[in-house]
C-alpha cells in the first residue's frame, strides 16, 4: 500500500515462505524502489517482504494511491518509476545469472563482484563492502 525510496543507505528484502525458510529477494541501494508491485497491478499483493537495513538508511515514503496520482498528472513521474524498475529487474536477473548453473567458489566470486559494484567503496587497500551479510 505504500512506494518506498531509498535516498541512502543499503536495504535487504526478504520472503519468508511457508516453510519458515527466509530467502533474500533483493540487496537495494540509493534510489531503489520497493513496495510498486500493488500499484502495478491495482491489487493488494499477498507477498509479503521484510526489509531489514545493513547500514543507516534514509527513505522517502508515499501512499501508493498518491504515486499513481501523480503518475497521471505528470508522465516524467512514471518514466522515473520505470527507470527504477528497470534497474531492479535487472539486479534481478544478475542475481539469478549469478546463482545459476556454477559451482559453489564460482557463485561466491560472481555474487562478490557483484557486491563490489553496487555497494563497495574504493579504499587504498582495495574494495570495501562496508555490509554485515551471513
Amino acid at each position: 500500500e505504500r512506494v518506498y525510496l531509498i535516498r541512502r543507505g543499503a536495504v535487504r528484502l526478504s520472503r519468508v515462505y511457508e516453510s519458515g525458510e527466509e530467502i533474500t529477494v533483493a540487496l537495494l541501494r540509493e534510489n531503489s524502489l520497493f513496495g510498486v508491485l500493488s500499484l502495478l497491478t491495482g491489487h493488494r499483493s499477498d507477498r509479503f517482504y521484510h526489509s531489514i537495513a545493513f547500514t543507516r538508511v534514509e527513505m522517502i515514503t508515499a501512499p501508493a494511491n498518491s504515486v499513481l496520482r501523480a503518475i497521471e498528472e505528470d508522465a516524467s513521474v512514471g518514466l522515473l518509476l520505470l527507470q527504477g524498475l528497470s534497474s531492479r529487474i535487472l539486479q534481478t536477473e544478475t542475481m539469478i545469472e549469478t546463482l545459476t548453473h556454477r559451482d559453489m567458489s564460482s557463485r561466491l566470486v560472481s555474487f562478490l563482484m557483484v557486491l563490489c559494484r553496487d555497494f563497495g567503496v574504493a579504499g587504498e587497500k582495495g574494495i570495501t563492502i562496508d555490509l554485515r551479510l551471513s
